[in-house]
């Protein structure tokens, strides 16, 4: 059993939404459940799968997320006050805010439902409690895998369409040309 690295995922949600409004952007309750979602999943990758709040995800077609906040957001946001969390806490949140923090809606649904995760877990018509052992193992060999294909590609080759088909281009470097008689 282990020990969650805040007292609870109200406090991550107001993180959340306090530090778009620091951005100036407002932030949709729908990307604050990715984000939080995201932030549980990379902590637990992060921290050999110690949890960062005490949370139960659920999923259905919308992507995964945590039922209680959901029904505690569906009407705005209520007062709450702010928490200070540890200097490892914060760090690892603005971690997550930079990578995610600016996509759209769709942006983070697109990440969430291309895992397999989310492809095993969902079911059509249903919520679903989902194993989150399972999530992050999943995410584990997503990375895996994007990090092996990252691996053997050669970043200087760049391919294009042209009207023969695909060609490897470059950049143009012109020829030098001997200007002595």
């Amino acid at each position: 059993m282990t020990i969650p690295a805040t007292d609870t995922a109200i406090d991550v949600a107001y993180w959340f939404f306090n530090r778009a409004e620091k951005d100036g952007l407002y932030l949709e309750t729908d990307v604050m459940q990715h984000l939080l979602f995201l932030a549980q999943v990379h902590f637990a990758m992060s921290y050999n799968m110690q949890m960062l709040t005490p949370s139960l995800f659920v999923c259905d077609h919308t992507g995964f997320y945590e039922p209680n906040l959901k029904r505690m957001f569906a009407f705005g946001r209520p007062f709450m006050p702010v928490v200070k969390f540890p200097d490892k806490i914060e760090v690892f949140l603005e971690s997550v805010w930079a990578k995610y923090g600016k996509l759209s809606l769709r942006g983070l649904e697109k990440i969430i439902k291309s895992n397999s995760a989310f492809k095993e877990m969902c079911i059509s018509g249903t919520i679903n409690t989902v194993d989150f052992n399972e999530v992050v193992k999943h995410f584990i060999e997503q990375n895996k895998r994007v990090q092996k294909n990252n691996a053997f590609s050669d970043s200087r080759k760049k391919v294009l369409l042209s009207q023969n088909g695909p060609v490897v281009v470059s950049q143009w470097q012109p020829r030098k040309i001997d200007l002595k008689p």
